[in-house]
């Protein structure tokens, strides 16, 4: 694994991971492994994530509020971030195929703030999405990473490229 390795997490590579794939009971691996690469310097998200993983009244929310330092959580306040949002937004704006509601649910989204801090600071940013540019419905962070040359991976590509391994424990037996 190279230094250089940095991720910028979507807030779906939080919630379908909590909802499907890596249950915190299930999968604590994938959350310490998380934990552990905020803490190299390499995995981080920004601080509109952090509200979407804040609105739920589940265990997610939790280990959000209880778990995850706020160093996690980075700051977009930023004019090289907030020039490069404003950029991004009027480009999905200029997007004639999609409906007008998709644009305004876009603008209020962390995602394009999501893509404006990966650009400034040089991140990859990590989600489930897949690409769809023709999508009239909304827009999906690979097309936008894309539009603005911001690497895009999604976390399953991440967690190798990060050397993470799950590995199974043996469970006592109790005898």
């Amino acid at each position: 694994m190279t230094d250089k390795l940095k991720y910028l997490l979507d807030a779906d590579t939080f919630i379908r991971a909590h909802r499907q794939h890596y249950r915190f009971k299930f999968c604590p691996a994938y959350w310490t492994a998380i934990l552990n690469h905020h803490d190299s310097g390499h995995v981080a998200s920004i601080m509109q994530v952090r509200k979407e993983l804040l609105r739920g009244k589940d265990d997610l929310s939790a280990w959000t509020k209880n778990k995850v330092p706020v160093s996690f959580f980075k700051g977009t306040v930023d004019s090289k971030v907030i020039q490069v949002f404003a950029t991004i937004t009027k480009w999905v704006v200029s997007l004639s195929q999609l409906y007008s509601e998709a644009q305004s649910h876009f603008a209020s989204s962390a995602d394009g703030w999501l893509v404006a801090y990966a650009k400034v600071n040089g991140y990859s940013v990590c989600s489930y999405e897949v690409s769809s540019p023709e999508s009239k419905n909304n827009i999906k962070l690979p097309d936008v990473c894309k539009q603005f040359a911001v690497p895009f991976v999604n976390p399953y590509d991440m967690l190798e490229k990060l050397d993470v391994r799950m590995v199974l424990s043996k469970r006592s037996t109790g005898a």
